[in-house]
């Protein structure tokens, strides 16, 4: 079921795909704004009058690609326009994130957003976009939040345990999906907290991660649920446990790291919606009613519970809010990332 299911996305994916042939400013002072949820669209706006780009971070087929484009049918119908999802990939994300930058503030260009990902990209210094921050965009909502696994080849370890007991005297390479990103994070976090010999091996995304499991290039990636779901169900890897506070719907018989016996310790992917700063409020009313029908209409969110990925809407008051505390728990793990943030 979940085969077939996945595969009517992907055609979705490529029929869309032949259909589709900000100012700077210093600090991070955002200040969330009032919840705009169950707003209907205000009677002196015509917007949209035209069709909406979705900037997508990622490649085609991803977790974060499906994600928009399960959600585009029921957004269409909710704006009553076309939206074209474009994957604007590279950078860990910051080629789409740089392009909303720099687009007018007019509602016609929204991305996917990916914390903690977004943040790593201005707040490490290295990056030079120092010039940027949270400011410069509008946390629109968040879709989903998806939870990190460790994922080994099939055999090579039999439970979370046995991992960590091999990696404490072992050098161990682990896939993430970027310099920054949350499972980038995820290893630095189990080097310092575990004393874990782990070396982090950079990937382009969890397709080159799952590849270099089970060629045995690496000895444990970092896979989300929804990423991994299909090749733990095939019995290529093993989920040995899950990075979140509470077991999985999808899979119940995978402990949670701290069941393990080990301190909890998360590793969330969120994937929402941002637009430039300085979106015209009854614009930003319209978005706000339209996310909030679509992402809870209920058959998207049992779709996307068929591929394993969790439905956690957040308004856009309570998202800017998640943005701000995401940032700042960032900032604290500064040093062990090695982040130049001076």
């Amino acid at each position: 079921m979940k085969r077939k299911i996945t595969a009517i996305l992907l055609a979705l994916t490529m029929a869309l795909g032949l259909a589709a042939c900000g100012t700077a400013s210093t600090g991070s002072s955002t200040t969330a704004p009032a919840s705009g949820t169950g707003t209907e669209a205000p009677a002196t706006t015509n917007y949209p009058t035209k069709a909406i780009t979705i900037l997508c971070p990622w490649s085609a087929g991803g977790g974060s690609d499906l994600a928009i484009r399960t959600l585009v049918p029921y957004l269409e119908e909710e704006l009553g326009t076309s939206i074209t999802v474009v994957n604007s990939t590279g950078a860990n994300g910051w080629i789409a994130w740089l392009e909303l930058y720099n687009s007018e503030p007019d509602g016609y260009t929204i991305a996917q957003m990916n914390i903690p990902t977004f943040s790593t990209g201005y707040l490490d210094r290295t990056f030079e976009r120092e010039h940027i921050s949270l400011d410069d965009f509008i946390p629109l909502c968040n879709e989903i939040s998806d939870w990190g696994c460790l994922v080994v080849k099939a055999g090579r370890f039999a439970t979370a345990e046995g991992f960590v007991e091999y990696a404490k005297t072992n050098t161990m390479t682990a896939g993430d999906s970027g310099q920054g990103t949350n499972k980038h994070v995820l290893t630095e976090k189990l080097k310092n907290e575990l004393n874990l010999q782990l070396t982090a091996l950079h990937q382009a995304g969890w397709s080159e991660t799952y590849a270099a499991i089970l060629g045995g290039h690496i000895d444990v990636g970092w896979g989300s649920i929804g990423e991994c779901l299909q090749g733990y169900e095939d019995g290529e890897v093993e989920v040995l446990a899950v990075f979140a506070p509470e077991r999985s719907k999808v899979m119940p018989d995978v402990p949670t790291f701290e069941e393990c016996g080990f301190p909890l310790i998360t590793s969330p992917s969120d994937r929402g919606y941002v637009a430039p700063a300085g979106l015209d409020p009854e614009i930003l009313a319209v978005l706000d009613a339209a996310f909030d029908a679509a992402i809870n209409n209920p058959e998207f969110v049992a779709t996307m519970e068929g591929l394993g990925q969790s439905v956690n809407y957040m308004d856009r008051g309570t998202y800017t809010q998640y943005c701000i505390d995401n940032e700042d728990d960032l900032r604290s793990y500064a040093d062990i990332m090695g982040w130049d943030m001076a």
